[in-house]
């Protein structure tokens, strides 16, 4: 499998390789969102250490805790020493071998110039669990007869998790594509370099390298696109409407409840202020920022001024999709009534039950029954919930500008 645009972390850590083959032991912490390649990345540098004489030790974190337990031991057993060096440098005795721990040997590792070195390369780590944040402060000081590379790769990073650094420790956090590399993984899924129009596609994945080979993947399933002369381009005027909503339903970075708020969004002629969206009441405000700031940092909001916008017009349109598509609740037979709607909608904008009582005309209790009945249809457990759940139920109430809309063909927030 080709790795796009991550040459520079493979020269880094493939010279971690070289290091501890000479006698140094390391940690390397590989971050980044998710669909960045990380677990590609690990197993490619797993199939490089194999083929250069390394023992490997790998998979999913959660798989390996009695690994990351026994490290943290080790840190204590050998009096915190850093790990740089072999274990002829120093006459400490040592604790239980780490290595023989995890792999059951149960024998003593072999000591010396001889031995094996070993990656350990875990994937899907949860940086906030305490096993891993002890293991990530004792590992720059755990020792072992044999020479180890620590890889550990997760979503987002250890920054706020990890008080300590250490000289042998190394963090990577993987970013977007460049355009070259974008378009150079175009060629390679479409057989052809892509016009201006597949161009545009391209460019509203922001280079997420998991999205756009979704993207690419659905615009090859649809027959989207034709080569001519060496040059990839639409089949159409415009990509297929499945492939459209790919770059919102395909984004690993978006929950349900943030697809919700973007279809709002796009549902508004004028996009929303944030000075609106902060003075909601504080159940609504918490579930609509959470989703504003999830979109933002996915790239597919962004701010202008105070105003929420679609960074790309295709992502607009993505969400204007999915905003004619049935809801989940409605094809699994979870479709409110009136009543419930009413209630729903009352919920959203922030009454209590009483409140809401009096508007309706029924009793608290009544209310509550109803609430009971419309938490187990949308299979949620609270009123938050419910509201990242209904985010269409943001009205246009909170349009507050009172500015005419211009006249586009689309709205401007569509990029």
């Amino acid at each position: 499998m080709n790795l796009y645009g991550r040459t520079h972390e493979q020269w880094v850590i493939r010279q971690r390789l070289h290091r501890i083959r000479h006698g140094r032991s390391n940690l390397i912490l590989l971050q980044g969102p998710k669909g960045y390649g990380k677990t590609s990345l690990v197993n490619r540098i797993s199939d490089t250490a194999r083929q250069v004489g390394f023992e490997v030790v790998g998979g999913p974190a959660a798989q390996h805790k009695r690994l990351l337990l026994t490290a943290s031991l080790m840190a204590v057993t050998t009096g915190l020493e850093p790990f740089s060096g072999t274990a002829e440098e120093s006459s400490a005795p040592h604790g239980p071998d780490l290595l023989d721990e995890v792999l059951g040997a149960g024998r003593p590792a072999p000591r010396g110039a001889a031995a094996r070195p070993v990656l350990v390369a875990l994937d899907e780590v949860a940086w906030d669990d305490p096993d891993v944040l002890a293991a990530l402060r004792a590992l720059p000081a755990a020792r072992s007869a044999r020479r180890v590379l620590w890889l550990l790769s997760g979503t987002g990073g250890p920054a706020a998790h990890a008080p300590h650094r250490h000289p042998d420790t190394v963090e990577l956090t993987l970013g977007p594509l460049r355009r070259r590399d974008a378009l150079r993984m175009a060629v390679d899924r479409l057989g052809g370099t892509p016009d201006a129009s597949v161009e545009r596609l391209i460019a509203a994945c922001g280079g997420h390298p998991g999205l756009l080979t979704a993207v690419l993947a659905a615009l090859t399933d649809e027959g989207g696109y034709r080569v001519y002369g060496g040059v990839a381009s639409l089949a159409a005027s415009a990509p297929p409407l499945r492939v459209v909503a790919t770059l919102l339903t395909a984004d690993p970075r978006l929950s349900a409840r943030t697809r919700e708020l973007l279809q709002s969004v796009a549902a508004r002629q004028l996009p929303p202020r944030m000075s609106e969206l902060t003075h909601l009441p504080d159940g609504r405000a918490v579930s609509v920022l959470g989703a504003v700031r999830e979109a933002v940092e996915a790239g597919v909001l962004v701010l202008d001024g105070d105003r929420l916008r679609f960074r790309h017009p295709l992502l607009y349109e993505a969400a204007a999709l999915l905003r004619h598509e049935p809801p989940a609740a409605d094809v699994e037979g979870g479709v409110l009534s009136p009543t419930e709607e009413a209630i729903t909608r009352l919920v959203a904008a922030g009454l209590t039950n009483r409140q809401i009582a009096s508007r309706v005309n029924l009793s608290p209790h009544t209310v509550n029954f109803h609430l009971r009945k419309i938490f187990q249809k949308l299979g949620v457990c609270s009123r938050v919930e419910l509201v990242g759940t209904r985010l269409h139920l943001l009205g246009p109430e909170f349009d507050a500008d009172l500015t005419s809309p211009t006249h586009e063909s689309r709205p401007a927030h569509a990029g």
